[in-house]
């Protein structure tokens, strides 16, 4: 079932990405947020272990996979009163609220209706939390995803953990440089990417894995070792490196290899 929560970062790669795994492929995801592409790739029948170091998130998801429909009420409640200094207020303290259901009804209130896509950060626009979108978290069921958390200061720290898995799957999203993200707030609910860091820790994994992407010049560059997959604003696989939307970085090769009368993809 489609997640529940809404994308800052909108991938168009997720038909691409089906053509490496099969159904029945065992994951672990790593920064887990949204789980827009993990949900679609459970859907497809692929069993996601999706991990974060981050509190907030694996609370919410824990609340919305066992009981969506008390924080659906409590979302009804709490939505209709909130104005925009209110709101602003809640970014900066929702989680130091020591109620984990309040916790959690103002987290997703603040991710939903915030314009950053962030609860932390961002201007307030009710009208991206849509009454449906609230009847429909009432009744969500997914299968084959569990968030799982991960007590590290450092994400990749759990790396390690990844031991009974096929796939490795990192769902980064925009690349930026660090220097350039000094000095901004950051809410507990967001990551910090060290793109080095990310690229020698992959390189030595013993995993097959794939990192996901939005274009950047400076990746090509620092994968250039790895295979990459450039897929345009459509969903298809492109060949131009500047009008291309998202990246496929993998450390293993795909190839469809046609025998008899049918495809076959081989993974090496």
């Amino acid at each position: 079932m489609k997640s529940p929560l809404k994308s800052n970062i909108h991938f168009n790669c997720l038909y691409e990405l089906k053509k490496i795994l099969k159904p029945k492929d065992k994951i672990s995801s790593f920064f887990l947020r949204d789980g827009v592409i993990e949900t679609s790739l459970s859907d497809y029948g692929c069993m996601l272990i999706s991990h974060t170091n981050k509190i907030p998130i694996f609370e919410l998801w824990s609340a919305i996979l066992q009981d969506s429909y008390n924080l659906a009420q409590g979302i009804e409640i709490i939505l209709p009163i909130i104005d925009e200094e209110q709101f602003m207020v809640f970014q900066e303290s929702w989680f130091m609220n020591p109620n984990l259901r309040s916790r959690n009804v103002l987290f997703y209130i603040l991710l939903m209706c915030s314009d950053s896509g962030y609860a932390s950060i961002g201007k307030m626009n009710k009208e991206r939390l849509a009454p449906t979108l609230i009847s429909k978290l009432k009744n969500y069921k997914v299968n084959n995803f569990f968030p799982s958390f991960d007590d590290c200061n450092y994400q990749l720290e759990s790396l390690s953990t990844a031991k009974e898995t096929d796939y490795v799957l990192l769902p980064i999203g925009d690349y930026s440089l660090n220097l350039f993200e000094a000095g901004k707030n950051k809410g507990p609910e967001m990551y910090t990417f060290n793109h080095k860091e990310i690229h020698a820790r992959v390189k030595d994994l013993d995993k097959k894995c794939i990192l996901l992407y939005k274009n950047h010049p400076a990746l090509f560059n620092l994968y250039k070792s790895f295979n990459i997959k450039m897929v345009d604003k459509y969903g298809r696989l492109s060949s131009d490196k500047e009008s291309c939307e998202d990246l496929i970085i993998t450390n293993f090769w795909t190839c469809l290899i046609r025998t008899n009368d049918k495809n076959q993809l081989f993974i090496g």
